[in-house]
C-alpha cells in the first residue's frame, strides 16, 4: 500500500462496498492486503478507450468522469462520479479493451485492487458474483434512464435534469438558493447533455433572465429548482 493509504481505513471502505457484502473476514483481508491507493492529478486518465485494465477501483476523493468518444472525437459524458463509487468490474469478465474512458476532473485518490485477487476471492466466496449482479442491474436501470432522456428529451430538459441530479450530490444550501458546489464549465454541461456549448450558453442565459439560476464565485446558484423540474415535466406531458 502507498503512503496515501495511511489516511484511509481500507478495511472499512472495502467492507462497506455492495460488491463485498457477506464476504468472510479472510476474504476481505486478502483484498485489503492487495490494495493500493494511488493519487491522480486533474485531467489524468484512469483508463482510456481501447486500453485493457487489470484492476477494479474505488474513488476515495476528488471527481472522476466516465465518457464515451465517437470516431469523430465527439464526447458524451455519461456520469461524474463522486467518492465511494466502485468501478472497473468489467475486467472480471473479460480482458477486452475498454469502450469507455475515465478521466480525473478534480485531483483524486483512487483505491486499486488487482483483478487476480478479486477473482481469487470470488472463487472462494461466490456471493461476490451475486453482489456484482445486483449492482449491475441497478446501474443498467440508471443507464437506461439516461439514454431514454438523451433519445426522447430536448436539450433544455436534459440540461435541467443534469442540474437537478448534480444538486443531489453537490448541492449546498445558501441564503439565496442552492449552490452547485462543483466547478463545471458550459463545455462540461454540453458534454454531459450531448449538446453544443453555444446552445447550452443560450439556455443558461434564458434561465438567468428568468431568475432560475445565476453565478456566484464561479459556482452556479440555483434559485428555483421547481422551474427546472417543470422543464422536464413539460417534456413528459
Amino acid at each position: 500500500m502507498t503512503d496515501h493509504a495511511n489516511q484511509y481505513d481500507l478495511t472499512e471502505i472495502i467492507q462497506k462496498s455492495i460488491w463485498f457484502q457477506n464476504i468472510p473476514a479472510q476474504g476481505l483481508e486478502k483484498l485489503v492486503q492487495s490494495a493500493q491507493v494511488k493519487h491522480f492529478s486533474p485531467r489524468q486518465y484512469l483508463y482510456q478507450m481501447g486500453e485493457n485494465t487489470a484492476s477494479i477501483y474505488c474513488l476515495l476523493s476528488g471527481r472522476l468522469r466516465i465518457s464515451i468518444i465517437s470516431s469523430s472525437g465527439q464526447e458524451f459524458a455519461l456520469n461524474d462520479l463522486v467518492a465511494q463509487y466502485w468501478l472497473g468490474d468489467f475486467c472480471l469478465v473479460d480482458e477486452e479493451s475498454r469502450i469507455q474512458e475515465a478521466q480525473v476532473q478534480v485531483a483524486a485518490n483512487i483505491l486499486v485492487v488487482p483483478r487476480a485477487m478479486v477473482l481469487d476471492v470470488g472463487e472462494k466466496y461466490p456471493v461476490l458474483y451475486k453482489n456484482l449482479f445486483y449492482d449491475s442491474v441497478q446501474r443498467a436501470r440508471q443507464m437506461s434512464g439516461l439514454l431514454a432522456g438523451m433519445a426522447f428529451y430536448s436539450l433544455r430538459a436534459r440540461l435541467a435534469g443534469r442540474i437537478l441530479d448534480l444538486i443531489l450530490h453537490h448541492g449546498v444550501e445558501r441564503e439565496l438558493g442552492l449552490c452547485l458546489d462543483i466547478k463545471l464549465s458550459q463545455n462540461d454541461f454540453a458534454r454531459l447533455c450531448l449538446g453544443s456549448r453555444q446552445r447550452v450558453n443560450k439556455i443558461f442565459r434564458e434561465w438567468t433572465e428568468m431568475g432560475i439560476l445565476g453565478m456566484h464565485s464561479d459556482r452556479y446558484l440555483i434559485y428555483d429548482t421547481a422551474a427546472l423540474q417543470r422543464e422536464i415535466v413539460t417534456e413528459e406531458s
